[in-house]
């Protein structure tokens, strides 16, 4: 356990955390704000990762694919809310709906892209910085970067702007925001096409680092989940915590404990729920 081991695994496990963050955010705006429960979200994910990848190994180069990742899981997230979401009010029948539709974009993916794991790096991200005796990866590096430039966006959209401000109204009294002169109808879809957006992204990234095979996403989206019990439903903030503390811990568990990678997640669930049933940054229900 040397110093420079668990530096190693601390920098790697805030890059995962900013992974996390990313695809809780857009859960977590789509159902603290909108309030559905969106189990194709982990599809997105999966979309946006293979996407990202044919357009970025294609052109060499990373910043296409990371725009062409956001754009067309805007899009495919818009087109879901507005023509299988809006008009379908009943919770159940839009966690039906959203179970078929991540059934069936994973099965697509499989036709098209087969059960075999992809994975890209740019060249300029191949390497590795030392500092003194400690090896840190570029492309972590990168990851962290993103994920601290778009975190902060989309914290600052949806708390501070007037555009979050409606929407967060809206959801209590959408005659109100009507009133003003604001569609709340085309607002809840940009704001579902956002949280879209904030996985094919955070699936894309997670390329060059883990590639890209058909049931992925499925298996993140059940720590995304996780991860948005413990911020707290709802909570922005909370989802920005809960994310980098799970990633450090499941990449300390990875780096020493092999065995406790994958349930760690879990376990801290657990115990949060057990101190504090709403969550770290959930409000208390009466």
């Amino acid at each position: 356990m040397s110093l420079e081991m668990f530096i190693s695994a601390l920098v790697d496990g805030v890059a995962l955390g900013f992974i996390f963050l990313m695809l809780s955010l857009g859960l977590s705006i789509i159902f603290g704000l909108m309030r559905i429960v969106n189990f194709a979200h982990g599809s997105l994910f999966t979309l946006g990762a293979y996407i990202g990848y044919e357009i970025a190994s294609r052109t060499n180069n990373i910043i296409y694919g990371i725009l062409v990742s956001l754009l067309s899981i805007g899009v495919i997230g818009a087109f879901i809310e507005k023509y299988f979401l809006k008009y379908r009010k009943d919770p159940l029948i839009q966690v039906i709906v959203t179970i078929g539709l991540m059934i069936i974009f994973d099965r697509l993916a499989w036709i098209k892209w087969g059960d075999i794991t992809y994975i890209w790096t740019p060249q300029w991200l191949e390497g590795s910085l030392r500092i003194g005796s400690i090896i840190i990866y570029s492309y972590r590096v990168f990851i962290i970067i993103v994920g601290l430039i778009v975190s902060a966006g989309t914290y600052y959209l949806f708390t501070k702007t007037r555009f979050g401000l409606f929407v967060r109204a809206g959801i209590d009294d959408r005659e109100m925001i009507q009133a003003f002169g604001s569609n709340i109808e085309r607002l809840f879809t940009i704001t579902f096409a956002i949280g879209s957006m904030l996985a094919g992204l955070a699936g894309f990234l997670l390329v060059p680092w883990q590639g890209v095979y058909p049931l992925i996403g499925t298996n993140y989206l059940l720590y995304a989940f996780a991860i948005v019990v413990i911020g707290g439903l709802g909570s922005i903030e909370g989802t920005i915590i809960a994310s980098l503390l799970i990633g450090i811990i499941q990449q300390l568990c990875a780096y020493y404990a092999p065995y406790l990678t994958e349930i760690s997640v879990f376990i801290v669930m657990f115990i949060i729920l057990y101190l504090r049933p709403q969550g770290l940054f959930g409000k208390v229900i009466a």
